[in-house]
Parts: C-alpha cells; structure tokens; sequence
C-alpha cells in the first residue's frame, strides 16, 4: 500500500544493455504536521511493550497496512531502531552493546541539581551515577511517545500524500 503510488524509474546494472523497471524508492516525503493537517488533528500515544506499528494502526486504524501512516508521521525510518525495543529486546541490547555483566556499569554522571547536566567523572561537585542500562532505557522511554493521527483525518492525510508524491503538491 505504502508504494503503490511511488513513480517508476528505469535502472540498469550493466550500462543500459538490460534495463528493469522499477518503483523509486528513494522518494521521500516529509510529513510536516503542522502543514497537512492541523494540530487537533492529532493525538499523542505512549507506545506499549509489545506494540508494532502494524499492531497500533490495526488498533487505531482497523488496517495493519496503515503503519506507514505512523512511522512518517513519527520522522520513523528505520522501525527496527527508531520503535521503541521490548522490554526483553532492550535487555539483549544492552547485554550484547555493553557487554555481559557491564549491564550496570557507569555510563556517566550527571549533576544532583539537574540529569541533563553531564560531568566527567573528575567533577569536584556531588554527582551521580548513570548506568548503561538506565541510559539505554532513558533512550527507549523517549522513543515511546509518539503523534498519531486521528482515524478520520486518515483518509484526507493518504490523499494530500499521495498528492505531494505524485504531483509535488505542498
């Protein structure tokens, strides 16, 4: 569904000698909240444990194949690493980033007057510590809050993209 409406390019391997038509997959288009649809328009979800970007456009949308809907919204390229890991998933990562049994090592430290303050770990003043597991799922949590797109704005957000696609419509 996603690249039915992608233009066609012709590409060849070997110099022209064989050509292929293919679909253009390196179209993009840039979902700019703000222009497509107004900001009513929209809700804010937290992505559960478990949830796909299939499973939540089935259950916002009724149709699995409406993900797409979501991940652009979402500036989402790559599901694998911009979608928020499972709690089981998020524990492998770690373990196989950081090695096993550095789950809980010192990432690094931060100020006690504010987490967003970053010191090194020479820092004269009362710090505290950050581990690699509360830094990655610090990263994962952010991941979770997401903007979806209420189901009767869909049929008016697929046409206006369809639009900027195929026409170069803004």
């Amino acid at each position: 569904m996603y690249f039915e409406k992608f233009p066609t390019i012709t590409y060849s391997l070997d110099g022209n000698q064989t050509s292929f038509v293919i679909t253009d997959i390196f179209r993009r288009v840039v979902a700019d909240a703000e222009n497509l649809l107004t900001a009513t328009a929209y809700d804010q979800h937290d992505i559960q444990d478990g949830d796909t970007p299939e499973i939540l456009a089935h259950r916002l949308y009724g149709n699995v194949q409406l993900h797409w809907v979501i991940l652009i919204l979402n500036g989402i390229i790559d599901p694998r690493w911009d979608w928020p890991l499972t709690s089981q998933q998020l524990r492998k990562y770690i373990t196989d980033k950081y090695g096993a049994g550095n789950e809980y090592g010192i990432h690094h430290y931060v100020t006690n007057d504010s987490y967003a303050d970053v010191v090194h770990s020479s820092y004269a003043g009362s710090k505290l510590p950050v581990t690699n597991t509360d830094y990655e799922e610090d990263l994962n949590n952010a991941r979770r809050r997401i903007s979806v797109l209420q189901p009767r704005f869909v049929p008016e957000f697929i046409n206006r993209f369809n639009g900027i696609l195929i026409n170069g419509d803004q």
